[in-house]
């Protein structure tokens, strides 16, 4: 029988990786301050336009993906007070920064949780929402060899919670008789893996409510008493 396990990557395989908030505070460098740009100040931009989020164009993909994003991170620099030529700058400059491995922290247990699954006969995959150039960062954090394949939204077309992506990761992992999600989405992963007819494991912080998954743990590697 062939088992196989999409894994999601922020906050599931990673542990503080950066927001597209903190990534647009970085860019900015001196000006944040000067603009007195926050976090806080940019997360109402933020709620909506991405390829992922109910308003956004899921089909964007490649080279194509990024000017919706740059456009909308100029415009909200500028709408708090940065001047144009220096918000379009730094919209530049967040492409860059949320590409720097070093500001992913790979969780400690996801490589000997990832080696165990593929010994007990699950072949893993990535199913991610995220920006076309992600498998480079993959790459980079060590990460690449435990995975078969990779389906990412940037890529693919189309993004979690979509019951479209979930079909191209069937496909790509040769329709598996055993699939399992994990995520710490209770939407994009949990809710989409369930509609997809998938198993669906949540990771989570503990005492945090029930996401209707069939798994809920709070690290990798408590995962693998329930395979």
């Amino acid at each position: 029988m062939r088992r196989a396990i999409f894994w999601d990557f922020d906050g599931t395989l990673t542990n503080g990786e950066p927001s597209w908030r903190s990534c647009m505070v970085m860019a900015l460098g001196p000006l944040a301050e000067r603009y007195d740009v926050t976090e806080e100040k940019l997360r109402p931009f933020l709620k909506s336009g991405f390829p992922w989020h109910p308003d956004g164009d899921k089909s964007l993909t490649g080279e194509d993906f990024w000017p919706v994003l740059l456009d909308k991170f100029s415009a909200a620099f500028e709408t708090l007070g940065v001047p144009k030529t220096e918000a379009q700058n730094a919209a530049l400059e967040v492409r860059n920064i949320v590409q720097d491995a070093t500001l992913y922290h790979v969780r400690p247990d996801a490589a000997a949780t990832l080696a165990v699954c593929a010994f007990k006969g699950y072949k893993n995959y990535i199913l991610t929402n995220n920006f076309p150039e992600w498998e480079n960062l993959l790459i980079q954090l060590g990460l690449r060899q435990f995975f078969s394949g990779i389906i990412n939204s940037g890529v693919a077309g189309a993004c979690k919670p979509d019951e479209r992506i979930f079909r191209i990761a069937e496909r790509t992992a040769n329709f598996p008789s055993l699939i399992w999600m994990v995520g710490d989405n209770p939407i994009a992963d949990i809710l989409g893996a369930k509609n997809a007819g998938w198993h669906a494991a949540h990771i989570t912080k503990p005492g945090t409510k029930s996401s209707g998954a069939d798994v809920t743990v709070t690290s990798l590697s408590e995962l693998l008493k329930f395979l």
